[in-house]
């Protein structure tokens, strides 16, 4: 890979990071408005299922407009992971603006709900967990910068795992288009 194609792929990578990160701070606002109406909940999982198709779309989209079909293995890999990457720390600052200015104690009460439910208090029993002490350590656990560390850290780990997968898929070392033509 040469000096330009390392910019093209950092510059492509970047913006593609921009729109994954705009897609979680929208399946992150349906996540939080879920609670007015229930249909949002699963709105919010549907955006975060998509997220490995998107990312798959884009890479396809990169490896056949810019660098003619063809894109190895590693570079596919490089390119999920920075935009991944991209995603995550940009979508942990939205994350942490809004838990910090906005929240006020909304995601706490939406987990104590969540926690009251006898589904929920069903799995703490079959965990031997007391439910009293695991709702005195949830306001612990939604601090504001714990969280979002916690998300960024999974956001990444997500974003290896699938970034393996989606390069294995669409890493294509000859240009097919051509070969047929």
């Amino acid at each position: 890979m040469n000096y330009t194609e390392l910019r093209q792929l950092r510059a492509f990578s970047w913006y593609d990071g921009i729109y994954l990160a705009i897609i979680w701070t929208v399946s992150f606002g349906c996540f939080l408005a879920s609670t007015w109406q229930l249909l949002l909940g699963d709105v919010s999982s549907a955006i975060v299922l998509f997220t490995p198709l998107f990312v798959g779309l884009r890479l396809r989209q990169f490896r056949d407009n810019v660098w003619d079909g063809i894109i190895s293995f590693k570079n596919a890999f490089f390119y999920c992971m920075r935009m991944f990457f991209n995603a995550a720390w940009l979508f942990s600052l939205a994350q942490l603006a809004y838990m910090v200015f906005i929240d006020h104690g909304k995601m706490l009460r939406i987990m104590n709900a969540f926690s009251s439910t006898p589904e929920f208090q069903e799995m703490l029993h079959a965990m031997e967990i007391d439910q009293q002490e695991f709702l005195d350590s949830l306001p612990d656990l939604f601090q504001p910068y714990p969280l979002v560390v916690n998300c960024f850290v999974n956001e990444i780990i997500f974003g290896a795992a699938a970034s393996l997968v989606i390069a294995a898929i669409l890493a294509r070392n000859v240009n097919t288009t051509k070969q047929f033509s």
